[in-house]
């Protein structure tokens, strides 16, 4: 199934400059700010735990030593620097994103997951470049380009978001039908044991 036709935020190639420029002066931090954004989400949503089983967590602050931690804030942080190196061709992360939400899509059907993570996840982002940001900018410049930076994630949670919708109609569709022909069975099983004992009462008589 084709992905979700949400359009990308048109940026000018001055923007996609400075867009460039932020994230070369801060990546070299990256995986610190990765551990911050993850940090931070566990902080402004505990329930979010849940999703990660295998975390361990020093009080109500996560482990940041520990192995599992530290990958899956990279992999998070894998995405937002795959869209802003791919700002002269957005559509090419479509499926990536889409795939991406659609594996989300059984943990929010199995009641693990909640959409409104995906906000969480958007404004913890925002937050934490923006503190990175003003390490190596004026106030100006950042104003400026978090503004960029919020619609270039806006953008990808949309795309993610839109796979786990379409993941989760299709779920829904799918015990829809289970549902469907387990309540048809009996039916079919009663008139097969009507048939056979229609048939046992025909042998008897002969």
């Amino acid at each position: 199934m084709a992905p979700a036709a949400i359009s990308w935020y048109s940026f000018t190639q001055e923007e996609k400059n400075d867009l460039e420029h932020s994230w070369n002066l801060v990546e070299g931090k990256k995986n610190h700010i990765a551990c911050d954004i993850y940090e931070m989400i566990f902080n402004q949503c505990p329930e979010a735990r849940r999703l990660f089983p295998k975390l361990k967590f020093v009080g109500s602050k996560p482990d940041r030593k520990n192995n599992e931690f530290a990958f899956q804030a990279m992999r998070f942080m894998q995405v937002i620097e795959g869209a802003v190196k791919a700002l002269d061709h957005l559509t090419s992360l479509d499926v990536i994103l889409d795939n991406l939400g659609r594996r989300h899509g059984k943990l929010e059907v199995n009641g693990k997951f909640r959409s409104y993570y995906w906000s969480v996840f958007l404004e913890c982002s925002i937050y934490c470049l923006r503190h990175a940001f003003s390490k190596r900018m004026n106030d100006k410049e950042v104003d400026h380009v978090i503004i960029l930076w919020r619609y270039l994630l806006r953008d990808v949670m949309k795309k993610i978001k839109a796979g786990t919708t379409a993941d989760i109609a299709h779920r829904l569709h799918q015990m829809s039908l289970d549902d469907s022909r387990k309540y048809s069975l009996p039916a079919i099983q009663h008139k097969e044991s009507n048939a056979s004992s229609a048939n046992t009462d025909f042998d008897d008589i002969l």
